[in-house]
């Protein structure tokens, strides 16, 4: 006895497919974005912070000494080194390996949107993550434009949800391999990249069927994963399991301390469950931040099973930065990738759709060019800003003087290394100068650099977001 299955309603209306020759010209016209983009005037921003950190980790690791910044994971650093080593050690070099796996991502995102919902989704999902400011940390600039750890990890979290979508629509078990590739390789650049192995409860929902098979796959993801982890401490030869514990430990101990942030005018520990999008709106603005979600969200229900994979790993990351105490401002960019797949592929469906979806489509859609052609300006504006100029001021200082700094000192000893940097927040007018970085100075109590000024009648010069006050009372 047959049945008839009832035929699929098809997700979206049918649409002509472009011309090879515009498809080609389209993508290297996307491509073209994405390399000005990342690597326009790559060496000018300032160093400060953390990359100044990794550059020194990186260039130490590639000279086979592993005793430095223990306690993440060394994968990312490797790469720094590696460009350090390979490109002359120059701050371009430094960030070039960021760079290029920022260009790189871009074409993992194509490839994850084109399984969901065609080329041209594909593409547009690329041009939005050239487009789209990222830049979290106190430096504006996208994290790609810096030789930190957090363009190779979403690297290594576009390449897991790359896996796992091919393992929606077929599970074989190098597929399953790949995922545990990606998932490892994420975790070996920052322990948080290991939240990206929630994607794995929608391939075990999708091959329900076959639970065997697919819980099996599940474990070859994380054997692989676990493997390849590890495989990043082997050239830490008989250090290695002390290296891998000091970094677990460290993360925890990280955890129940807390890290203050200056959040909605209020300094926190441990800062409120919402900070996240607070965060991401401080760059995207609160419009951008509606657009980007509410076209994200509409993508991945449009997409219905297509879009499983990205659900999850947007529901997921949602989950971990909510629940985690330790709310830092680069935590949330592993948002990014899932978000912009979302986004393009509403986009593109809204576009094709009814005039009443084209609509809406032109609303969001001119939110997220008006973001876009900001970090465009941005970018092709590329100037010494903030800490080199600073750095310039100070050095005309005498050798020796004492400088007390909100700030960041390490950036200002790079910048400036002859002087004496102190803390404290008591105005001493026998310092030869105050530095105060906004960013910075916002999370240290008694901080007020009015009243330095008023007590030791200096007259701050400004730099962007920084000041240097010079006391005219110095001695």
């Amino acid at each position: 006895m047959f049945t008839t299955r009832r035929p699929q309603r098809p997700t979206t209306a049918p649409v002509r497919p472009l011309p090879r020759a515009l498809t080609a010209v389209t993508a290297l016209v996307v491509l073209a974005v994405g390399v000005f983009v990342f690597t326009w005037r790559l060496g000018v921003e300032s160093s400060v912070g953390d990359e100044l950190v990794y550059r020194d980790a990186g260039a130490q690791y590639v000279d086979g000494v592993f005793t430095y910044n223990l306690e993440h994971p060394p994968l990312a650093k490797y790469l720094v080194g590696l460009g350090h080593l390979a490109f002359g050690g120059t701050l371009v070099a430094d960030r070039l390996p960021s760079a290029l796996l920022g260009i790189l991502t871009g074409g993992v995102l194509f490839a994850i949107t084109r399984r969901i919902a065609g080329p041209r989704a594909g593409l547009l999902a690329a041009l939005l993550w050239y487009v789209l400011p990222l830049h979290p940390g106190v430096v504006e600039a996208h994290v790609g434009r810096q030789a930190t750890l957090e363009m190779p990890l979403l690297f290594f979290v576009a390449c897991a949800l790359w896996a796992a979508q091919a393992l929606l629509d077929r599970a074989t078990w190098w597929r399953w391999a790949w995922l545990g590739v990606a998932v490892g390789a994420a975790t070996a650049t920052k322990l948080t990249g290991a939240s990206v192995a929630v994607v794995t409860l929608a391939l075990l929902w999708r091959h329900r069927a076959t639970p065997g098979r697919a819980l099996g796959g599940a474990v070859l993801a994380g054997s692989v994963a676990v493997a390849v982890f590890l495989a990043t401490y082997l050239p830490f030869g008989a250090e290695g399991p002390d290296a891998v514990r000091t970094v677990v430990q460290w993360q925890l101990d990280h955890a129940g301390r807390g890290a203050v942030q200056h959040v909605a005018g209020v300094n926190h520990a441990f800062p409120p469950w919402w900070s996240a999008w607070w965060f991401q709106a401080q760059y995207l603005t609160w419009a951008g931040v509606v657009a980007l979600w509410g076209l994200a969200l509409l993508g991945v229900v449009a997409a219905r099973r297509a879009g499983l994979v990205v659900a999850t790993a947007l529901a997921g990351f949602t989950l971990a930065l909510v629940a985690s105490p330790l709310k830092l401002p680069q935590y949330h960019d592993v948002w990014m990738p899932p978000l912009v797949v979302g986004a393009a592929v509403a986009l593109h469906r809204l576009v094709t759709g009814s005039s009443g979806s084209r609509v809406v489509a032109t609303a969001a859609g001119l939110v997220l060019l008006a973001l876009a052609g900001q970090q465009g300006l941005n970018v092709a504006t590329t100037a010494p800003a903030d800490y080199r100029l600073v750095g310039a001021e100070l050095r005309r200082l005498p050798a020796g003087s004492v400088v007390v700094s909100w700030a960041d000192t390490g950036a200002l000893q790079r910048y400036a290394p002859d002087l004496v940097y102190i803390g404290g927040t008591v105005p001493d007018c026998t310092a030869a100068a105050l530095v105060v970085d906004t960013t910075i100075a916002d999370r240290i109590p008694g901080a007020d650099a009015a009243e330095w000024a008023a007590q030791c009648g200096a007259s701050p010069r400004g730099f962007q977001r920084m000041q240097v006050l010079i006391p005219s009372r110095a001695s």
